[in-house]
């Protein structure tokens, strides 16, 4: 074994226990600013963003290692394109698809735990969540080479619950205050991480270059097939956030509001909690580890069109697909006919806005 994959794991297990125990520090949080913005800004911001998306998807799927034309595209509609046509555009359409897909569900993931632990830095990625399923998916892709999207989902959303029970768990003790869940969830991820590394040391080097592959965020190799439990998985996360949207509303202004009107707070934040994971699982399963979309999205709609979740949730999910879609086509086009991940390129925006977040936290 490693001694980086042993002192990844102890360091871990030791921030783990530290972050538990300490008293937070930060800061109270100040009272919530509620900007109303009228309908007419939710709507123009809505269409703006859906005819981007619309244009990006276009975008994406004529642009990669081989340019197409929209004639191409509606003759393989059609089922008339020609072979090499027919094998380009069945490869990148469901790669598309598996983009579009997993920015919105992590934007919804990320945009119910900030609600829910009213906590502006919390996300999948942050929390250690997509870590946890990370591990759940590799542990079956470099076990059963021939474990399906279902399968690999199952495991994945294994993963991310056993660390969404270790994080939140842990840290809420005294409420989700901002150090210590962020604390706890990065000796959670590190952990995670470790575990990954060690599995992929151990394993079969065919394996292990899968493992790798789907690690940095690729949408590589994806067919339709793969994206049926996230397409679900999203499609029922929707209508809940929008069907609850009040609810969602009440649980990120307070602890005492909820209750006085009512509101069952504990049952309500485990079920969004839980949506939240499973979202994250499935978007792992279909496109690997992608982190900060769940951090950017929510913060971005917020801003945009106030802090109700009815026009939150469809602001954020146009926002991640546009997102994961775009870095998913600069990862195809920027060094064809190599490619980047779409994790990577998420990263590069992601991490300088999550130190912004953080310092603008703390003054």
């Amino acid at each position: 074994m490693p001694t980086g994959v042993v002192t990844s794991l102890v360091g871990a297990v030791f921030l783990i226990v530290m972050a538990a125990r300490a008293k937070d520090t930060a800061a109270a949080a100040p009272a919530v600013r509620l900007r109303i913005r009228s309908n007419t800004v939710f709507v123009v911001t809505t269409a703006t963003l859906a005819a981007v998306l619309i244009g990006l998807v276009i975008a994406a799927v004529l642009i990669g290692d081989s340019k197409l034309l929209l004639g191409d595209v509606v003759n393989w509609a059609q089922g008339r394109a020609d072979r090499t046509v027919s094998f380009v555009l069945d490869t990148r359409v469901p790669r598309v698809t598996a983009a579009l897909l997993t920015g919105a569900a992590l934007a919804l993931a990320g945009t119910l735990i900030q609600a829910v632990t009213r906590n502006p830095l919390a996300e999948p990625g942050v929390l250690g969540v997509t870590n946890g399923a990370a591990v759940g998916a590799v542990l079956l892709v470099t076990t059963v080479p021939v474990a399906g999207s279902w399968s690999i989902a199952a495991g994945a959303f294994a993963g991310a619950a056993v660390s969404s029970v270790l994080v939140f768990g842990l840290a809420a003790r005294g409420g989700f205050q901002q150090n210590r869940l962020v604390l706890v969830g990065f000796g959670v991820a590190t952990g995670a991480t470790a575990v990954i590394s060690l599995l992929i040391i151990l394993t079969d080097p065919f394996n292990a270059t899968k493992a790798l592959t789907w690690l940095a965020g690729s949408t590589y190799g994806r067919t339709l097939p793969d994206v049926v439990p996230l397409a679900i998985v999203l499609t029922v996360g929707l209508v809940v956030a929008l069907v609850r949207h009040t609810e969602l509303d009440l649980v990120s202004l307070d602890e005492d509001t909820p209750r006085l009107l009512g509101l069952a707070l504990g049952r309500g934040r485990l079920a969004f909690l839980v949506l939240g994971v499973l979202l994250s699982a499935t978007a792992v399963a279909a496109a690997g580890t992608i982190g900060f979309v769940g951090l950017v999205a929510p913060h971005a709609a917020r801003a945009l069109v106030g802090r109700r979740h009815v026009r939150v949730v469809p602001v954020a999910v146009l926002l991640g697909a546009i997102l994961v879609c775009a870095a998913d086509l600069l990862g195809r086009a920027v060094i064809a006919p190599a490619q980047l991940g779409a994790g990577l390129m998420t990263a590069v925006i992601g991490t300088p806005y999550f130190l912004y977040l953080l310092v603008r936290g703390r003054r």
